[in-house]
């Protein structure tokens, strides 16, 4: 049985999701900061005979996330994903594989997936040159940065609903970190889908001209201190450049696995 959760299903949902802790960064962290009625999210469960959860599926905004502790899709989803409209839907690469042949129109990407839960660096000293975003104009400054990297695809947006998303997430989802130098960001690193035990790193990004310079490397021990050292936090994150993954497993990641996104063409 497939259905759509509600208040009451926080505890056990989120009880099934946090036993495959990384993997669910994402819902458990739209959950924790969205709950369950907030229009932007749906969360749908399936359970077994004996109410047990199989699967759940969940959809922030035009995002999808399918997730099951075994190797299992069940089709009937397939009328709930044409109720819940989406533009990307991303999961374990084993799963995605299992959705992969039901998903017209849609266009797939593998990356590695990696967490840390320590800092391979013994000299970390608090740099004041790194600052974190807090302000409108802060993320319009961030925005021009952004939006010269043609992978993340911050170009389709307006500056206004970047900057509007930006704070709105600053709030609840999670921090972002840059170097700035001739009056302009030249360097930044963030996270995302913050919950009470781990965090995802996302847009690790340098100004073409500022590159080589190490404020890349800079900024991400400043993130690991800061989660790893004072929160007590795990980091996560996606990578599929040989070069930046050399990087981070030197800082302290490991890697656990693939995760797959599908984007609608």
């Amino acid at each position: 049985m497939i259905r759509l959760l509600q208040e009451l299903d926080r505890k056990s949902v989120l009880e099934y999701l946090y036993k495959d802790l990384n993997y669910n960064i994402f819902p458990i962290g739209d959950i924790e900061a969205f709950g369950f009625d907030d229009p932007i999210q749906s969360i749908y469960g399936e359970f077994d005979e004996s109410g047990q959860y199989i699967s759940i599926f969940l959809r922030y905004r035009g995002n999808g996330i399918y997730y099951s502790h075994m190797n299992h899709f069940n089709k009937e989803y397939l009328d709930i994903f044409a109720k819940e409209h989406f533009n990307y839907i991303s999961g374990k690469s084993e799963l995605m594989d299992l959705i992969k042949p039901y998903l017209e129109g849609f266009s797939g990407d593998r990356t590695y997936f990696c967490r840390a839960s320590s800092l391979n660096f013994d000299h970390f000293k608090y740099d004041s040159s790194i600052k974190e975003v807090k302000t409108e104009q802060e993320c319009e400054r961030l925005y021009d940065l952004l939006s010269q990297i043609d992978e993340f695809g911050i170009n389709k947006q307006t500056k206004e609903d970047f900057v509007k998303g930006k704070m709105l997430s600053a709030n609840k989802m999670g921090i972002t970190l840059y170097i700035e130098e001739d009056h302009k960001i030249v360097a930044t690193v963030a996270t995302t889908a913050e919950t009470t035990k781990n965090a995802m790193v996302v847009a690790v990004a340098t100004n073409q001209d500022y590159r080589n310079k190490g404020y890349a490397t800079k900024l991400l021990v400043a993130l690991m201190d800061l989660y790893i050292n004072q929160k007590k936090k795990e980091l996560c994150l996606f990578y599929n450049n040989p070069k930046a993954g050399k990087i981070y497993l030197q800082l302290g990641f490991e890697y656990i696995g693939t995760w797959d996104m599908y984007k609608k063409i």
